[in-house]
């Protein structure tokens, strides 16, 4: 909640809608609310503090990046590749994980730099924040008050959880391309007007991987099930 109390501050403290509309066309953005923290500080924070400002974030920010990137690549080696493969010395092992960081790293660089959010900010972090949540929070509450949860359920409520807001993200960035039609004028062609709500996304998520997790639990055989199949056998 920090990020939007310190947007609230800084729209309240020292800046103006006009402002703020004419930083949006300048920059060719459309919200203007998201120069309020920048331009606050620029009228608050003389040149020499700004610098040291700066140079501060960017000290916070690298060891975090850092962390992130360590333990994601950490998990992807330890996960998903050394299971498979336990003939691995620590060297090659090593040298996989750093090529993962890599990997991600161009990743995060390709996504920070050249994809364009369709919205504003905050609702991008709030769906892609779902993707996580969603299916953590409902399973870690199944796993640990219901004892009817399994793993079936588990990977449900992952693949749910992961599915239905990368899908949103991808009709809400839709497609469009412009033709001329037979009078000689240009129209655009597509399915940009389809854009799904934040809130259903959000909302609907949680909804969607509880039932995910209920229904994937319920499928698997349990094991007095696979204890009657084997005496059968």
């Amino acid at each position: 909640m920090l990020p939007g109390v310190w947007a609230l501050g800084a729209v309240a403290a020292a800046v103006t809608p006009g402002v703020l509309d004419g930083l949006a066309k300048q920059f060719g953005e459309r919200d203007g609310s998201l120069f309020a923290i920048p331009y606050c500080l620029s009228l608050v924070v003389p040149s020499g503090l700004m610098g040291i400002l700066i140079a501060a974030m960017l000290a916070a920010d690298m060891p975090t990046d850092s962390s992130y990137m360590l333990t994601w690549g950490s998990v992807i080696y330890n996960d998903f590749l050394a299971p498979f493969q336990r003939a691995w010395t620590e060297r090659r092992g090593l040298i996989i994980n750093r090529f993962i960081v890599a990997c991600i790293g161009l990743f995060l660089l390709v996504w920070g730099l050249w994809y364009k959010l369709e919205g504003d900010l905050w609702a991008y972090l709030q769906t892609t924040g779902t993707i996580y949540l969603a299916s953590m929070s409902i399973l870690l509450v199944a796993c640990c008050s219901w004892r009817g949860a399994n793993s079936w359920g588990v990977i449900a409520a992952i693949i749910v959880g992961a599915a239905l807001p990368v899908a949103a993200l991808a009709v809400n960035k839709g497609w469009s391309v412009s033709v001329v039609d037979e009078n000689g004028l240009p129209k655009t062609i597509g399915w940009v007007s389809h854009r799904i709500g934040d809130a259903w996304v959000n909302v609907g998520t949680y909804a969607a991987v509880a039932v995910a997790m209920i229904v994937g639990s319920l499928l698997k055989p349990g094991r007095a099930a696979r204890a009657a199949a084997e005496v059968r056998s």
